[in-house]
């Protein structure tokens, strides 16, 4: 997705990209990794050499003050004009939001912009573990540094749904909670839960 919205010049042209996760690796490995999926179109491959050049890579702890001070010191690295902002995107386990976010905001907030924090789902387990989260970000970020997202809500099916009850005089007079007991969306992938069976054990679309 960020090679696509790179590939589209839909970001700054100075956008720096650094990943950052438990796993020991290098950015040759991670492209390797991201190859397949990555759908290189003809006269594009000038333009993915310049995008893995803006890529670098850090392995660290979730809960480690010094691995992100090291991160911090990696970004800034970086940071070579009078403004700097940062866009953390937390695509790990909800069991690590809390440390995770409390080294961003301690160790990695940008000192000369604005610094954000994008929240994949789920949001918590259920209501309690939601509140409990809001809570914690409310008193690390205020509101408008925060972004929590579904990606599920992204997919083309069920945004689809929208346009075909609200374009067809058919469906949207009787497509409301009169008339529906209740909507079950299927997605059926070609790939199992590789290893991850028990983070869906207690959290996600399986619970």
């Amino acid at each position: 997705t960020i090679w696509y919205l790179y590939r589209d010049n839909l970001l700054p042209h100075n956008t720096k990209f650094i990943g950052y996760a438990r796993t020991k690796q290098s950015v040759s490995e991670v492209r390797e990794r991201c190859q397949k999926y990555m759908k290189i179109r003809p006269g594009e491959e000038e333009k993915l050499e310049t995008f893995w050049n803006a890529n670098n890579y850090v392995a660290g702890s979730y809960d480690g003050r010094i691995d992100y001070e090291f991160l911090n010191r990696i970004i800034s690295n970086h940071e070579k004009g009078p403004i700097a902002n940062r866009i953390f995107y937390l695509a790990v386990p909800p069991t690590v939001f809390e440390d995770v976010t409390v080294n961003i905001k301690n160790a990695c907030t940008s000192s000369k912009g604005f610094t954000r924090v994008i929240i994949e789902k789920p949001f918590g387990r259920d209501d309690v573990s939601s509140e409990k989260l809001s809570n914690h970000l409310a008193g690390l970020f205020i509101e408008e540094q925060i972004y929590r997202i579904d990606h599920y809500l992204g997919k083309e099916m069920v945004q689809n749904l929208m346009t075909i009850r609200f374009a067809n005089q058919i469906f949207n007079p009787a497509w409301n909670r009169e008339n529906i007991a209740s909507v079950l969306i299927s997605f059926k992938e070609p790939f199992g839960t590789e290893g991850r069976g028990g983070y869906f054990d207690d959290f996600g679309i399986i619970r």
